[in-house]
């Protein structure tokens, strides 16, 4: 659990600097979804269950930092800087629809990060059903009552859905945020 605090901590500060400290400081339920690029927060607000679910968006930066980390890093700081794109890059989805009451119902800080091992092969179980897919993680932390839970999910090819019911939050978790994710289209958030 020590490394996911890291790295919420690491997609905390980035949104802090976009879109300011406050959106931290309530108690909630705090889900990083990255996937192809594209960076989101998704707020879930404990104390006002009733309003809908705040998503906030990181501008693309079509650069890769680790092959030039100092363009990346000069474009990603002037993207941050401008206020344009705070106004462009957030939506709300409504606490009246269906997939909010499904995200709260399955207490997605209260799992383990399961990281499935091949230990050789195993006959009639491919290989690339162990892979995980890191373009698309799930991570973040819920804050309630001065505790902080941290929770990071991989996605595997097909794994979840086939290891049973006691791994099925996991396939769960991947298919509500998927569909969370698709109603969300932010066309000037760059």
């Amino acid at each position: 659990m020590k490394s996911s605090k890291t790295a919420c901590e690491y997609r905390k500060s980035d949104f802090s600097v976009a879109y300011g400290d406050e959106i931290f400081e309530k108690k909630g339920l705090f889900i990083f979804y990255e996937r192809l690029g594209v960076q989101r927060l998704y707020v879930m607000n404990y104390e006002h269950r009733e309003d809908s679910i705040m998503v906030y968006q990181l501008p693309e930066i079509r650069l890769l930092p680790w092959i030039n980390p100092e363009k990346y890093m000069k474009k990603r700081n002037q993207l941050l800087n401008s206020d344009t794109f705070v106004k462009k890059c957030k939506a709300t989805i409504p606490s009246r629809d269906s997939l909010v009451a499904e995200i709260d119902s399955l207490h997605i800080d209260m799992h383990l990060f399961v990281r499935p091992v091949l230990r050789g092969p195993i006959k009639g179980v491919p290989d690339s059903l162990y892979s995980s897919d890191k373009n698309h993680v799930i991570m973040g932390f819920s804050q309630n009552e001065g505790e902080n839970r941290y929770f990071y999910y991989m996605k595997y090819n097909g794994l979840w859905e086939d290891k049973g019911e006691r791994f099925s939050v996991y396939a769960s978790v991947f298919k509500v945020m998927e569909q969370l994710n698709k109603k969300i289209v932010l066309p000037d958030c760059k």
